[in-house]
């Protein structure tokens, strides 16, 4: 006769199923507050393009008629908006000089469609602060979604738009055209190590201890998406064993990456060693689902040709970079990713000062007609 559950197992099964109840209400909600706070953001994001550009057009039409810039409209209008929104912020002259700014630098409103729309306002006017050219703004721009605004001026500082896919690599004969163009792309040259300071004499394991002292700028310098899997590892081959530096895993493209650290310049033999780390983990570490593993080989310097021939004929995938290493780091924060700050208290009255900017426009077209 078969076992009747008992009272306790009955009340566990219960309680389980309530957790995952809990747990699936919890993430709904979860998902509606960050869609409503992309859809929030949006929003307000569109509302200051909206008034950058009417300030634009009011300066353009009052220096027509006058003959100068109109520089009082944006403190009259900073007044004007603080006093019908007492309790609102982002409405200072300081603010509205970025408004403008930012409408100047995407005159077309249907560039709100792209990412710049889903960016925290932060992010814009970093973007303004820092680079002059619209090409390389959205270039930043376009990848910044998922990046704090400490990440977004670390990586305009070292910058980073010149670095990309720049390693010298053998992907496009070791992988798959797609997937050579996913790692390709997560490669750095050189990788800015600026927050590393090497003595004169330093070895490897030197520099190895100087990173993971600070694993997480470590990660940040190799770029989006990697995870410290181990440092040390050994491995065993064939009866001897084998040291991996540093072995990491990148989830955007489900695989291991075994960085080998190099104080001094590439040399030929690096590339057969990583051969066989990459193999290994391959062989012992790697599931079946994960991609092909990769290596990066940091060295100091590099012989572009020598490089070159060295991953000529190599099956596995290696990428041979450089890395750079300075006094002082990139001030980096504990924050957060998050969607602008103070968000709620901003969208406060947002409709009303839509209808505030237009009022603002027609009294402007009427004292302009007026004075015709």
């Amino acid at each position: 006769m078969p076992e009747l559950p008992t009272t306790s197992s009955i009340e566990t099964a219960a309680t389980q199923s309530y957790e995952e109840f809990l747990e699936d209400i919890k993430a709904r909600i979860r998902s509606a507050q960050a869609r409503a706070a992309r859809a929030i953001n949006a929003e307000l994001i569109d509302v200051y393009w909206q008034i950058g550009h009417e300030i634009l057009r009011s300066q353009a039409e009052e220096g027509e008629r006058r003959g100068r810039g109109g520089t009082k409209i944006v403190e009259r209008l900073s007044a004007d908006l603080r006093s019908a929104f007492p309790g609102a912020r982002g409405f200072s002259v300081r603010s509205l000089r970025y408004m403008r700014a930012f409408a100047a630098a995407w005159p077309e409103r249907e560039m709100l469609q792209s990412g710049t729309a889903a960016l925290p306002w932060a992010h814009i006017m970093l973007l303004l602060d820092k680079l002059s050219d619209r090409p390389t703004r959205d270039w930043y721009a376009a990848r910044a979604t998922s990046w704090s605004k400490a990440e977004l001026a670390h990586h305009i500082a070292s910058r980073l738009h010149e670095r990309e896919v720049a390693a010298i690599t053998n992907f496009e004969q070791a992988l798959e055209s797609d997937d050579a163009e996913a790692v390709q792309r997560i490669t750095r040259d050189p990788v800015v190590l600026d927050f590393v300071k090497l003595a004169e004499g330093a070895k490897e394991r030197d520099l190895e201890a100087a990173l993971l002292e600070d694993v997480e700028r470590f990660m940040l310098a190799l770029g989006e998406g990697f995870y410290f899997a181990g440092r040390q590892k050994s491995l065993q081959v064939g009866g001897e064993e084998f040291i991996l530096d540093l072995l990491f895993f990148h989830h955007p493209t489900r695989r291991f990456v075994v960085i080998d650290l190099k104080i001094g310049p590439f040399q030929a033999e690096f590339a057969g060693k990583m051969n066989l780390y990459v193999n290994a983990v391959n062989e012992f570490i790697a599931h079946d689902e994960d991609r092909a593993t990769v290596g990066f080989i940091l060295c100091a310097d590099r012989n572009e040709a020598v490089a070159h021939l060295t991953l000529q004929g190599i099956a596995t995938p290696i990428a041979v970079t450089r890395y750079t290493v300075g006094e002082h780091g990139v001030l980096m924060t504990g924050e957060e990713a998050q969607i602008t700050e103070g968000l709620q208290e901003e969208m406060e009255g947002l409709r009303r000062v839509e209808q505030q900017v237009a009022k603002f426009a027609a009294r402007r077209a009427r004292e302009l007609a007026e004075n015709n």
